[in-house]
């Protein structure tokens, strides 16, 4: 037995007493081929102090045998000392037969550090020295989708599937399905899904393939992976707007406000659930649990002006003007958007407090000037105040929008008799 096997054999056993004395007798007395294999199990072992001493001493013994210096550096990459680690790998000359080994080191680190653009730079030199390479293909794909790069990357995984279904842990159908998606293609990237559904494994797959189909429009093939994603495991909070939105596509009100309940029990600040259920709530004419929902919306995201806005909306369903008009109070005209300005001049003419009114329907009119509703309601206010000049201004500006009203035309012409 080799004092190298005999070092291994302590250390499994765990007796670490004669680790530095078997260690000295291997490197003086084992052939190179020995001590090669040793450092490679110390390393695996993680006895990496161990094993660099090994390295070193290789490197010493045969000091053009570049493929030591690229597995020490490795070591020392892995155990912080990078800048050791990185002069190692760069002393590798193009003519090693190491190079190709120490340039894909060098990407890994750039990459793992977040550089991808240089990481990019040494996986293309890889690249035209073994192009066949799988490897270096599938790490220029990576960094590509990485870099937002999808066309690329695109070309790169679908090459690669023609000879693989995985790479390491990644699902190459699931990569070319994902690129598609975010180059605008999602009706291909759905049809790849489905022609390779037996491959969706993971609960994450399940939650790309959900959103892909709701970005496809495939309102129940979502609907079946997002009901996957919730089953498996319910705290995957994520999938629940996605959900509540599928179901909204299907006009399933019901369903909508169970998963926006449910959703919102494991995430309380989820304010997409908040506008959706209550949404769906106010559909089903459960107005209290949409107004509840609304409430509890705004007291987590309190500068939600899209929460504030549906709020609004529901007051002004249910004739509470006063609370309406209370929603906006602490913001200034500038805060407001011309939605708001619209609702206060409704609730403001309600309540007979007509100059508060016409100032909010002066503010909201360059936003609606070209909407019928608006103008209606409007052209009520000022007619009602008796300001006939613009009054007739704003029948004008109606029936440019809706020239077959009759009876705004008949308005129009009866004020103008009364000149």
């Amino acid at each position: 037995m080799t004092y190298s096997e005999q070092l291994l054999d302590a250390i499994q056993n765990h007796d670490f007493s004669d680790n530095r004395i078997l260690l000295k007798k291997a490197l003086d007395n084992d052939d190179p081929e020995i001590l090669a294999s040793l450092a490679e199990n110390l390393t695996d072992l993680g006895f990496t102090d161990l094993s660099k001493e090994v390295y070193r001493f290789l490197i010493g013994q045969f000091p053009k045998e570049d493929l030591f210096k690229v597995y020490l550096a490795e070591i020392l990459l892995n155990d912080g000392d990078e800048d050791d680690g990185l002069q190692l790998l760069y002393d590798v000359k193009p003519d090693s037969d190491a190079y190709l080994e120490s340039l894909l080191d060098l990407a890994d680190y750039y990459q793992s550090n977040g550089l991808i653009e240089t990481a990019h730079q040494k996986l293309l030199e890889a690249h035209k020295l073994a192009p066949d390479e799988d490897a270096i293909n599938f790490g220029l794909a990576e960094l590509d989708y990485l870099s937002g790069d999808y066309s690329e990357a695109l070309d790169l995984y679908r090459e690669l599937a023609k000879n693989n279904k995985t790479f390491g842990e990644v699902v190459l159908s699931q990569r070319i399905a994902a690129c598609l998606a975010k180059l605008g293609e999602y009706e291909e990237a759905a049809n790849e899904i489905k022609s390779h559904e037996n491959d969706i494994l993971s609960i994450d797959a399940l939650y790309e393939a959900g959103l892909i189909m709701l970005s496809a429009n495939d309102n129940k093939a979502a609907i079946k992976y997002l009901d996957q994603v919730i089953e498996t495991q319910p705290d995957y909070v994520n999938a629940y707007p996605l959900l509540a939105q599928a179901y909204a596509a299907e006009d399933n009100n019901e369903e909508v406000l169970r998963t926006a309940q449910t959703g919102l029990s494991y995430n309380e600040l989820d304010e997409v659930l908040y506008s959706l259920g209550a949404k769906a709530a106010a559909n089903l004419n459960q107005l209290d649990e949409a107004e509840r929902l609304l409430k509890k919306g705004l007291e987590v995201a309190p500068d939600n002006s899209d929460l504030r806005l549906q709020l609004s909306n529901l007051y002004l369903h249910q004739h509470q003007d006063e609370a309406n008009i209370s929603l906006f109070k602490d913001l200034g005209d500038e805060e407001l958007e011309p939605q708001a300005h619209w609702n206060l001049a409704v609730s403001y003419q309600r309540l007979e407090d007509y100059d508060k009114a016409k100032s909010e329907f002066l503010l909201a009119y360059p936003a609606f000037q070209n909407n019928a509703s608006f103008l209606r309601q409007m052209i009520s206010l000022f007619y009602e105040l008796r300001e006939i000049p613009t009054t007739k201004e704003l029948i004008k500006k109606y029936l440019q929008v809706q020239p077959d009203d009759l009876d705004m035309q008949d308005m129009l012409d009866e004020l103008n008799s009364e000149e």
